[in-house]
Order: structure tokens, then sequence, then C-alpha cells
């Protein structure tokens, strides 16, 4: 390996989490904590009992601390996650089970607690959806803490890194990231973890540049004190030579510039310099995630994912827990508008009433067509949401509608509901716009069907390009053919805005494009009305937006339209960006 401490070496991996960092390379590992199975003497097992507590508290008062110190970061999508790990420390499975198993099988807590924790995983093994393999993973983050303290062991912490540390590791935890001090380290290096792990996400919510896919053993072999990672790109660089440390350290200070006028933008109208304004809203999944909406001006919640707010194996909850939950979102709101999706379970999002496995379950019995034919659960949903109506502005949005008689009967199900209520006297809003998603093919072919029949639309092109281009979006393999830029995709939006315009109603985009300014041209130019995204994107979309003129969006359509392949759309939609907004670092690369 003569030589490589001077040689420049440059790695591409999957960039997570946009940012650029200069720094010294930190390899950080993590604690293994297998426990030995023992005997108790009977006569102790309510000391070991006692023992497995205070662990669990322990444990509980270690996220709390972490809590307080990212709500006061205004980390609030790392305080959302910590708000969830809280909540799983109450669940029986962290308290009653274990000490159960400990009385019953006579063995310690540390291998009692790891065999609960295996039986546990058993449920989440056939799930193949990111968000609850994510779920588990937080189950599992939690169970190595209680370990850590059942066996005194002290772990490696990432708050106690050296100054400029660029981390790397194998894999992160999501105590791991929130750990992290941002004033010591610069970015994050693994060679696992993708954009939906909840490590990423606290690492975005941080703002710490985050590549992954990095073969480590190759870059643990190189001697290097300096280390660029460019998280825009994918690209670590090694040993950069004095013109590319020159090139990147005026790369990070006008990001730093960047950043701070995105603060600025903030309370500013989304408003196109010609002056047609549009709505730009939140997607969230937390309360926590309304704090971020007022910071940055949004207009409203333009989707409340429901089935996020509980977890799979679990019973559905009460009309009564759903309505407390519901009115706490509305009166959060202060005023604004907040549209609330029905339960989007089923399929690959397993829940205790799933009677049958399928073998596509993309495909299968999810959404909308799993409520029509749960339709106890499905009342139970709508009661609590129009219940909750009464104290706020809330509209009422169907997932994964694929047919009209899909739409027709879940309406009738929402006017019995509606009326069940009023004759029961509770107190229901007079007006509650509805609406359905257009998520799948059928719907945007038949969109002039539908429109007569909602009071507004919202794409998700999250799985509108999945299945309109047969690509499972969450395979890493097939991820060159998921192209949203694609021809396609591109024309089935403009039908669904035409055949919405002829009936008066307007449509959202809440997909990933809608959180992605180079698209947000585009999208105006389609006739979009509102742009819904993840609260930390409001900024950079209203930025792009008040870059944008309404008018160059609508030739530039025109232009889009004439081209034939995703590779040509997505050069044309990099260079208009470059022209109009030249200053953002994060985009223009």
């Amino acid at each position: 390996m003569r030589g490589l401490e001077n040689e420049e070496f440059l790695f591409v991996g999957t960039p997570i989490c946009r940012g650029i960092a200069i720094g010294r390379p930190f390899f950080f590992t993590l604690a293994e904590n297998k426990a030995l199975e023992v005997s108790i003497d009977p006569t102790n097992i309510e000391d070991e009992i006692v023992r497995y507590q205070c662990a669990v508290t322990k444990t509980r008062e270690e996220i709390k601390s972490l809590h307080k110190y990212l709500k006061n970061e205004r980390a609030f999508d790392a305080v959302a996650i910590l708000d969830a790990h809280l909540q799983m420390m109450e669940d029986p499975l962290l308290t009653t089970s274990v000490e159960t198993a400990i009385r019953s099988t006579g063995k310690n807590a540390d291998y009692v607690f790891q065999e609960v924790i295996k039986e546990y995983q058993n449920k989440f093994n056939s799930i193949a959806d990111p968000f609850f393999r994510e779920r588990f993973k937080d189950i599992q983050e939690i169970a190595q803490r209680v370990t850590c303290h059942l066996r005194q062991n002290v772990r490696e912490c990432l708050a106690d890194t050296p100054h400029d540390s660029i981390v790397f590791a194998t894999d992160l935890t999501t105590f791991d990231t929130a750990q992290a001090n941002t004033r010591y380290v610069g970015a994050f290096v693994t060679r696992n973890g993708g954009a939906t792990s909840h490590a990423a996400i606290v690492a975005k919510a941080k703002g710490i540049p985050y590549v992954s896919c990095i073969d480590l053993e190759h870059v643990m072999r190189l001697k290097s004190s300096i280390v660029i990672v460019d998280g825009r790109t994918g690209t670590i660089i090694f040993n950069p030579s004095p013109a590319t440390l020159g090139k990147y350290q005026q790369l990070k200070s006008q990001l730093s510039t960047h950043f701070q006028k995105l603060k600025e933008v903030g309370q500013l109208e989304a408003e196109t310099y010609d002056g047609y304004r549009i709505r730009l809203s939140a997607n969230i999944e937390t309360l926590v995630d309304l704090e971020t909406l007022h910071q940055f001006g949004g207009n409203g919640v333009g989707l409340l994912r429901t089935e996020s707010l509980f977890s799979p194996g679990d019973s559905f909850p009460s009309e009564k827990e759903q309505f407390n939950l519901y009115h706490q979102f509305v009166k959060k709101m202060q005023g604004l508008p907040i549209v609330i999706r029905t339960f989007d379970f089923g399929g690959d999002k397993k829940f205790q009433l799933q009677p049958l496995e399928e073998t596509n379950p993309f495909l299968g019995c999810r959404a909308i067509r799993l409520m029509l034919k749960e339709k106890d659960i499905f009342k139970n949903q709508l009661r609590a949401i129009l219940r909750a109506s009464a104290h706020g502005d809330i509209s009422i949005m169907f997932p994964m509608i694929s047919t009209l008689s899909e739409l027709l009967e879940a309406k009738a199900i929402l006017k019995e509901t509606q009326q069940e209520l009023i004759a029961a006297g509770e107190k229901v809003a007079d007006y509650i716009p509805v609406g359905c998603m257009i998520e799948v093919p059928s719907a945007a072919i038949i969109a002039d069907l539908l429109a007569k029949e909602c009071d507004f639309f919202s794409i998700g092109t999250n799985d509108l390009v999945q299945y309109a281009l047969a690509v499972d979006r969450s395979n890493n393999a097939l991820s060159d053919l998921y192209r949203p830029a694609h021809p396609s995709i591109i024309r089935l939006i403009k039908l669904v805005v035409s055949e919405a315009n002829h009936q008066g109603i307007p449509v959202s985009i809440c997909g990933e494009v809608a959180a992605d300014p180079r698209f947000t041209p585009l999208l105006l130019g389609l006739g979009v009305h509102e742009l819904s995204v993840a609260p930390r994107y409001l900024t950079a979309i209203k930025n792009a937006i008040r870059n944008t003129s309404v008018i160059e969006a609508s030739k530039l359509v025109e232009k889009v339209l004439t081209l034939a392949s995703s590779t040509e759309i997505e050069g044309l939609l990099n260079r208009e960006y470059r022209l109009n907004v030249p200053d953002d670092c994060f985009y223009n690369c």
C-alpha cells in the first residue's frame, strides 16, 4: 500500500443527506451484547426483575435526556423519533412480558430479554415495507441500550468524538446519530443504511451530511489525515489535492450562506416572481412535525399519514383514542387546514387482523380495498375524524383508489357514518371536503370520472411511478429504472390536472418529486395547485417557487412534452434549475 498516504482516492456511494464536510476520519464500532443463559436461584428471582426494571428506567432516562437536547436544537424530526421510542418503552413487550418470562423460566434477565426480542422479531420477518422494518430497528436499538445497562457496558459515544470528525461505521443507530455533537461531527459514512432509516432522518434533522454504501474495508486501509464528504453526489475523497481541497472549502462556505438565505425565505409567501401563488403544505406523521410547519410558514397539512401512528401487530385503536389524537393535531394546526388520509394499511404493512399472506402484497388487499372489507375498522376511523372535524378545518382523503366503484362505496360509508353521528347528537363540521389519491394508472386514466365525485385530488408520485413503470421502488437493483421524470409520468400528471380543471377541483402533489426543487417549475407549469412535502423541505421548495415564473414554467412543459426519455427530461430540468437558481449549491452539482 506504499504511497497511499499521498495519493488522492475517490469513492462514490449513495447520497443520503446533502452537504459538504471536510475533516479527519473517525472509525466507530457498535458494541456487541450477546447474553449467556444463566439459571437464577428461585430466592433471587425478584432481585433479578428489579435489576431489569432499573435497566429499563435508565434507558428511559437516557432517551428523555436526548429528547430534551434535540428539542433545544430544534431537530424536530429527530424529536419525533424519540417520542416514538418513549412510547415503545411503555409497551408490555419491554415491561410485563419480560418480567413474567423471568419468573416462569428462572433465567437471567439479559438472556430472557433477548429471547423476547427474538420472538417479537418473528412478527416482522415477512414485512417488506421499509417503514415497518425501521420500526423493528427502533425496538432493536432500545433493546441494545437496555442490554448495555443490564451488563453495565460502557459504549462508545458519538458525543465524544474529536473536532471535525468524519464518522465511518458499518451501520448507525438512531441513538448514535442523535448523540452526535454537530460541533464535532462533520459527516457520516456507512456501509449499510438508506434514506428511510431513522438514523438518516436524524442526520437530516441535524443537518449532518451522510453517505452510505461505501466499502469500509478498502477505506480503512487508507492512511489519510483529511477526508472530504460531498453529500450531494455521494462522493468521498481521501488525501485531497490542494486544488480539490480549495474547491470544496469554497463550496462549503457557499452552502452555509445558502442555508441562511433559505431560513429568511421561510416566512415569505410561496409565490412565483410573476405573481402566481401556490399552496405549500406539509406531509406529517407526528405532532412534533407541526412545529417545523409553523416555523417555516407552511400553508397547512397536505397529508397526515394515520397508519404511521400505529405499530404492526397491534389491534386498531379505539374511536376515543383516535379522536383524541386527531383532535390534538387540529388544535396544533392553529386554524390551518389538515388533510387526513384514511388508513393505508394492508399488503406489505401487516397488522393483527390481516388473515392471509399474499404472494404480491403491493398489488394485494391494501389501503381502501382493505378498509372496504374491514368496514367496522373503517367506520371507527371515520367516526373519529368526523368528530374532530367539529374543531378545525379537516378534509378526508382515500388512498389507492383504482376504480370509481371504490370511491363511491367509501363515500357512501362516510355519509352513513356522518348521519349516525348527527342522529346521536354528535357535533360534525357542516362541510368536509373529500378527495382521493391518484397513485395507480387506472385512477389517472379515469380522472374525469373520479373528479366528478371529489373535492380535490392528491397525486402520490412515489406509487404512481412504481405502478406505471412496473418498478418496485424498494428494490435497489432497479433504482436506475425508477425515474419520476419518465415521459409517461409527466403525461399522467398532465392528464389528471386537465380533468381536475374541467371539474374545478384542485390537485396537489405529495410524493418525493414535490420535495425536489428541480421539479418545481415543471409541476407549476403542469398546473398543479399545491405541493405537499416533508416539513424540512418547505424552505427549499418555497425558494424554488419564488425563483420561478409561471409563464416560463408553462413553456418548460411544452419543451418537456416533446422529449422522449427520462434522461433528456432530467437534463433539461437540471439546466433550467441552474439558470433560475444559480446559487443553490445543494442541487447545482
